[in-house]
């Protein structure tokens, strides 16, 4: 919506007042606005934090653009999720 200097208001704030609870969705904030670096950072303080905001990543609405690039495969695998380490059974 072009509205950049809210935009930055709320992501300092957010930042500022709850960097140790929501790091996760700092990062979404990051991804969201394109800034991969920043994004994976706030990943991965998420997973040293324990974030249960974790737990949906892989099928994250705001973590698309994150998807192509090489950190992405790296960090699910940190995580355990990537597809070689999730176990999926037929129903």
């Amino acid at each position: 919506m072009k509205r950049v200097k809210e935009s930055d208001a709320a992501l300092a704030e957010l930042i500022k007042n709850d960097a140790e609870t929501a790091a996760y969705q700092i990062a979404e904030a990051y991804a969201y606005r394109g800034d991969k670096d920043h994004a994976f950072e706030w990943l991965e303080r998420a997973r040293r934090q324990r974030d249960p905001g974790l737990a949906g990543l892989r099928r994250d609405p705001l973590l698309p653009n994150l998807r192509d690039d090489p950190r992405w495969n790296v960090f699910l695998h940190t995580m355990g999720l990537a597809d070689d380490q999730v176990k999926t059974s037929a129903l």
